[in-house]
C-alpha cells in the first residue's frame, strides 16, 4: 500500500506543481537534450568526458530543483530555475560521485565465477537504496549522511528497493522501446528525463 501511495503521489504532485517545475527545469532539460544530442556526434574523447562530466552537473541542478519544489513548495527555488552554484550543489555532487564509487566497489562481485554477475546486481540493487536518502536530504538543506540515510532505511529495505529500483525500469520501457526504433533517440531521450523527474519526485516524497 505505501508503495502505491508514493507512486499516485509522485504523479499528482508533478501534475499539480506541473507550472512551476516546467519554468523551473526549461534550462536544465534543454542542457539535457543537448548534451544527448553531441553523443550522436564524433567529437574528440576529451570532450566526450566534458560533455559526461557537464550531464552530471545537469543532473544536480533537476534533481536538487525537483527535490525542492517537492519538499518545499515551488517558492524555494527561483522561478526559471537554479542560476548559482552553491555549497549545496557541490556537496550534491561529491555524494553522486560516492555513491558511484560505492557502486564500482560492489561491482566486483561480479568476478566470482558463475553467479558473479548476478550476485554484484541483486547485491548493488539491494544496497544502494538504502543510501539514496542523502540526496533529498541534501537538496533541502538538511545534511544528511550515507550513514543516516543507512538508519532511516533499517526497516524499509523492500521500499526502497521498490521506489529507487523497480518504479524508474517500469518508467523506462517506452524510453528504452523508443531507443530501439530507427530514429528515435530524440524521443527517447525526452522521455529518460521525465524518468528522472518521476524517479526524484517518488523519492522526495519517500525522505518526506
Amino acid at each position: 500500500m505505501e508503495f502505491r501511495k508514493i507512486i499516485f503521489g509522485a504523479f499528482y504532485i508533478v501534475y499539480e506543481y506541473r507550472t512551476s517545475l516546467a519554468k523551473a527545469l526549461a534550462t536544465p532539460f534543454l542542457a539535457y537534450l543537448a548534451i544527448e544530442g553531441c553523443a550522436y556526434l564524433d567529437v574528440p574523447d576529451f570532450i566526450s568526458w566534458f560533455l559526461a562530466a557537464l550531464a552530471w552537473v545537469v543532473y544536480a541542478i533537476i534533481a536538487i530543483t525537483t527535490h525542492r519544489v517537492v519538499l518545499l513548495g515551488p517558492n524555494s527555488v527561483p522561478e526559471w530555475g537554479i542560476a548559482s552554484w552553491s555549497r549545496r550543489e557541490t556537496y550534491f555532487i561529491l555524494h553522486i560521485l560516492a555513491f558511484g564509487l560505492i557502486a564500482m566497489g560492489l561491482s566486483l562481485l561480479s568476478f566470482i565465477p558463475i553467479v558473479g554477475v548476478i550476485a554484484a546486481l541483486l547485491v548493488i540493487c539491494w544496497l544502494l537504496p538504502r543510501f539514496s536518502l542523502v540526496f533529498p536530504g541534501i537538496a533541502v538543506d538538511k545534511g544528511v549522511t550515507f550513514k543516516l540515510s543507512w538508519e532511516l532505511t533499517e526497516n524499509h529495505q523492500l521500499h526502497m528497493f521498490l521506489i529507487v529500483v523497480l518504479f524508474p525500469i517500469l518508467l523506462a520501457i517506452p524510453a528504452i522501446i523508443f531507443g530501439l526504433i530507427p530514429h528515435g533517440s530524440f524521443l527517447s531521450s525526452i522521455c529518460a528525463a521525465f524518468v528522472i523527474v518521476f524517479e526524484i519526485t517518488a523519492l522526495s516524497l519517500t525522505y518526506q
